[in-house]
């Protein structure tokens, strides 16, 4: 049977998405973007989020994609480990981790790969899914991500939507930022400023809608809400060096 997730990165919808996914990014860290020297995308896939984010900001971004035969967009793509990247330490100014944590066999890896190539003072964008999130995203089967690993490919299987689920596997918050607290980088929750900028990319009037009602909620109770949410954004900092 033909992979459901192979299927839907080749379909015309999730190249359209990549267009919309980059205004998203921009809307949240466009001046990172545009002040940066050096950018690299780590798990760039198809590539198409790198090329639509070179046409909106006009600058030149470095991928890095571990399966050979993915890239459609190849140009400045190196076939590569996200936990072993072919460059020198302390190269880049920003890097893009666009849900890429979950593809990764061992998450801290990725982000002490991410403080090596960093320099003192550059930044990551990192956006991350919720295991406990209701569909999962990749083959949209509800609870998909909740379950272990034997009785989600098994559930993979019997929905007709591939052979396995592909090695996927979400954390909850509290995971994640621990697979992010690795020496060197500082870790800022951006999950709400995401939110209210990439809303007004996203033209979906319900969203806006949900947005608003959770604005009139005390802090600390939003602050509740949001880490429940489906998906969070972080910025991480590679800190300066000090002798």
């Amino acid at each position: 049977m033909q992979d459901y997730y192979e299927k839907t990165l080749k379909s015309h919808e999730y190249g359209a998405g990549r267009a919309q996914k980059a205004r998203v990014v921009d809307a949240v860290i466009g001046s990172e973007l545009r002040s940066a020297a050096r950018i690299g995308d780590v798990g760039s896939g198809s590539g198409l989020l790198k090329r639509e984010l070179e046409t909106i900001t006009g600058r030149i971004v470095f991928g890095f994609e571990i399966e050979a035969d993915t890239p459609v967009e190849r140009r400045r793509t190196c076939i590569a480990d996200g936990t072993c990247l072919p460059v020198r330490g302390g190269t880049f100014d920003l890097l893009i981790l666009n849900h890429i944590y979950e593809h990764v066999a061992d998450p801290i890896a990725l982000f002490e790969e991410t403080a090596r190539v960093l320099r003192p003072g550059g930044r990551a964008y990192v956006s991350a899914g919720n295991k406990w999130m209701i569909m999962e995203p990749h083959y949209r089967l509800p609870f998909l991500s909740w379950m272990p690993a034997r009785i989600a490919d098994f559930y993979v299987r019997w929905m007709r939507r591939g052979a396995s689920y592909r090695g996927i596997r979400f954390l909850g918050y509290r995971s994640v930022v621990q697979c992010m607290s690795v020496s060197g980088l500082h870790i800022e929750d951006i999950t709400e400023k995401a939110i209210r900028r990439g809303l007004g990319q996203s033209g979906k009037k319900s969203w806006r809608r949900a947005w608003r009602m959770l604005m009139v909620l005390p802090t600390p109770v939003r602050a509740w809400v949001l880490r429940r949410s489906p998906q969070w954004f972080f910025l991480l900092e590679r800190r300066e060096v000090r002798a």
